[in-house]
């Protein structure tokens, strides 16, 4: 079935109908410098929590 958009918008488009399960704020915005679509659920998350979360593994 051909939709007409990228892959990446296509991923994007089927995580934001997974994630809107969570009955969590979620949006879909296009990177400005990147032009890769983004996703947003409310809390930004920085390289010290992926540090964080890592070393708690």
């Amino acid at each position: 079935m051909a939709r007409g958009q990228s892959l990446s918008a296509t991923i994007a488009e089927l995580t934001i109908r997974g994630l809107s399960e969570l009955d969590e704020p979620v949006s879909i915005e296009v990177d400005s410098r990147s032009g890769f679509p983004v996703l947003s659920l409310g809390q930004r998350i920085t390289d010290e929590d992926v540090a964080s979360a890592l070393d708690d593994m």
